[in-house]
């Protein structure tokens, strides 16, 4: 069953566009918040996000992933997008106007599922946050990867299941937080 996203004018409530997504249980959609408009969404398939630009004129589909998509996040300027799936390990960042990948990021084993509960950008798109059910708050450059932890084993990594473990980039820093229960 498809759902839609509904687009308004805000000065007068006028409906402007409405957007037929997947399955939308989270809500997921984000907005730039500086620079021209841009709207991201889930698409009409398992995996795809929607991109919409210029006052909703122009629409993009990028394949996310090959697994549900349960979290977006969108760069200040509409520029760049991150997104999650239902597995949690990969967290990918794609150029919004090309649809091109433009990182992979690891985050946890591929043997482990994980829940991303948010992703969130810094302003200048420099870092990107990434919060999961596992109590950890993972720290990504985006701007220099050579921050990013790449110390890699020395093996011929490629092809096969090797390749895919080992090539993406594992966060520059990692918080563990913990749950304060209020006994009072």
């Amino acid at each position: 069953m498809m759902q839609k996203i509904s687009v308004h004018d805000l000065m007068d409530l006028r409906l402007l566009h409405q957007i037929e997504t997947e399955p939308n249980p989270k809500g997921l959609c984000e907005i730039s918040l500086s620079g021209r408009m841009v709207l991201v969404c889930l698409g009409r398939d398992k995996g795809e996000v929607r991109v919409l630009q210029d006052e909703v004129s122009w629409i993009r589909v990028i394949k996310a992933s090959d697994l549900d998509v349960t979290c977006v996040a969108l760069s200040n300027n509409g520029r760049l997008l991150a997104a999650a799936s239902t597995k949690g390990t990969l967290n990918r960042l794609f150029d919004t106007l090309s649809g091109m990948l433009l990182q992979e990021m690891r985050r946890g084993s591929a043997f482990e599922r994980t829940e991303i509960h948010s992703l969130f950008f810094c302003f200048d798109a420099e870092w990107l946050a990434v919060t999961s059910n596992k109590g950890t708050v993972d720290i990504l450059s985006l701007k220099d990867a050579k921050r990013n932890n790449m110390s890699l084993p020395s093996l011929s990594y490629n092809k096969g299941i090797l390749r895919k473990y080992f090539i993406p980039e594992w966060p520059t820093a990692r918080f563990m937080y913990q749950k304060i229960y209020n006994t009072s």
